[in-house]
Parts: C-alpha cells; structure tokens; sequence
C-alpha cells in the first residue's frame, strides 16, 4: 500500500499527507508499505533450499527431492518525526496560532520527504540505532556493478574517449537494471549523475506528469529519481547521493546509482502499522501549544534480487 493509504484518521493528518506527496514522487508514486501490529514485525523471505527448483524426470521416477526451510526476517519500531511547538503567549500578543501552526506545519511537511530519502539511502543501523537500513547497507554484493575497476569518469563531449565512457556508462546501467529483478523498478540517481544521462541518452527517455503535475523522466521505460537534498542544520541542505565515495583508485569522487524493485512485503519494502504516518492535534501543554508528527517505519529487503547497485561513477 501506498504513503496516502497509512494515514492516522484524523483531519490534520488528511489535510497533511498531499503536503508530503506533492514533495515526494517516491512516497506518492513508488515506494510500498506493509502494515503489522506488535512492537517487531516478522515477515517472510526468500526461504532457503538445498537444491534447484524445477527438475527433470522420465516416466515411472519421482523428482529428486529438494528440502526447503523457511525464512523470517524481523523489522523493527523506528519512527521518523518531529514535536513542533509555540508559545500560547504569542496569541495576547496578536499572533493568529492556528494559522502560525498550520503554516509552520507545512514547512515541515515540504521538508519530511527530504529526511525520508536520506534514510533511504544513507540509513545505517549499525551507526546509529534508531535509523532505518538504506539502499546503501541493503545491497548485496552479488547484485553490485562496478562501473571500472578504477571508476569510471562520465565524460562529455563526441570524441572516441568519450563516446567509449559513454558506451560503458549506459552498457553498466543496463546491466544494473537487468540485475533488479520486480514489477516496480525505479532507478535512483543525483541530479549531476542523471543530467549527464539526460545528455547522452535522450533518445531513450520520455517524461511523464504524476498526479501533482511533476514531470518523471523514463528510461527505457524505468523512472529516474533524484532523491534530493536533505536539511542538516536550519538553511542548510546536503545532496542525498554524494560524489565521496571511493572505487580503486578513484578515491571520494565516485557516485552510485540504485535500481530498487518497490514492493509490499516483497522486494524491497517498509515495515509499518496502522495508522503509520500521523500529525497529531494541537494540544496545550503549560506554556505550549504543541504538536507531534512522524511515520513509524522499518526498511526490509526480502528478496536480495529486488535491489542492484552500480558504484564508481564521476564527473
């Protein structure tokens, strides 16, 4: 199910949620959730066997036998969110609050989906417990390309050097997608990273308008996201995917691209509850007027084929 679909049942978070979506093509056009009750959620993967599936036999024989033993992976409780709050004092002093919440509420809406995409990308548990797993930690090596074992730089122009990188660049790409194995692909990239695509592919892209009027560029008919800019500081925003990271000799200048196959409770998914996203209701507390927003959520990957990554591209 989709981000609009795992809403609290109220009104601030109805009024709230196509805040979020108009600022986020991921949540409101991809990205899949499951709901489950409890504090841990068990959902059920691949499953391992000793053999391979489908056999051969002849007539009067019975198929050699293949053990199979089931698999459970457990997401956790990790909540995303923010407690927003404002003086009552404010209100004497000839402040409308509700229009000064509201309208503070929104900012953060516009800015939700930025942290979302971090996380989605960048999210280590193992560094900081209350982070969800990103693309980044969820990748497995089987289903990782190497753009050259040196990196691989993406270079303009319509000289044989350049057509060359340009040739490995879309020959690596392809080889990415092919390895995501889902009915839900999205290729995820930075801005600097797809306007180099833009540039040398345009023959196979075409662009498209979601619901909010947001134009989604395809290539060969998989859509290509940039997953933004985050805030780390009031006024201050980072890219998401970074040239710092290190392939061969290239050292922390490279880029990576990730081709996710977005499922519910397959491929790669999200862990949630009932009511999972929520914008709770004004409430006064001593000086304050008060508000808390976040979406409880856990990343899973259930099927190592519904993700592949290509490292080590540079400009």
């Amino acid at each position: 199910m989709r981000f609009a679909q795992i809403g609290y049942g109220n009104d601030l978070t109805a009024k709230m949620i196509p805040v979020v979506l108009s600022k986020s093509v991921l949540l409101s056009n991809y990205i899949e959730f499951f709901k489950k009750p409890g504090n841990a959620v068990s959902y059920r993967k691949q499953g391992s066997s000793d053999g391979v599936a489908a056999k051969t036999r002849v007539l009067g024989s019975e198929y050699a036998e293949t053990e199979f033993t089931p698999d459970y992976g457990t997401a956790q409780r990790r909540f995303i969110g923010d407690q927003v709050k404002i003086d009552v004092a404010l209100e004497r002093m000839g402040y409308d609050l509700a229009s000064e919440f509201e309208s503070n509420l929104m900012r953060h809406m516009k800015d939700f989906p930025g942290h979302f995409h971090h996380l989605l990308i960048n999210g280590n548990p193992e560094s900081d417990p209350k982070q969800m797993a990103g693309l980044k930690l969820l990748a497995t090596a089987a289903r990782k390309v190497k753009a050259g074992e040196n990196g691989l730089e993406l270079l303009q122009g319509n000289d044989n050097q350049a057509k060359k990188a340009q040739q490995i660049f879309l020959e690596k790409l392809d080889e990415t997608i092919a390895l995501c194995q889902g009915n839900n692909k999205v290729l995820l990239m930075n801005a600097r990273t797809m306007a180099r695509l833009n540039s040398i592919a345009r023959d196979y892209l075409t662009i498209q308008k979601n619901e909010f009027g947001v134009p989604i560029t395809f290539y060969n008919h998989i859509p290509l996201i940039d997953p933004g800019e985050y805030q780390t500081a009031p006024e201050t925003y980072s890219p998401i995917i970074q040239f710092n990271e290190t392939v061969g000799t290239a050292t922390d200048k490279c880029a990576s691209v990730y081709c996710a196959s977005f499922e519910e409770e397959d491929g790669v998914s999200f862990a949630t509850t009932e009511g999972g996203f929520a914008v709770y209701d004004l409430t006064r507390v001593d000086t304050w007027w008060k508000s808390t927003y976040e979406l409880i959520v856990d990343s899973v990957l259930v099927r190592d084929s519904a993700l592949s990554k290509l490292e080590g591209l540079y400009l």
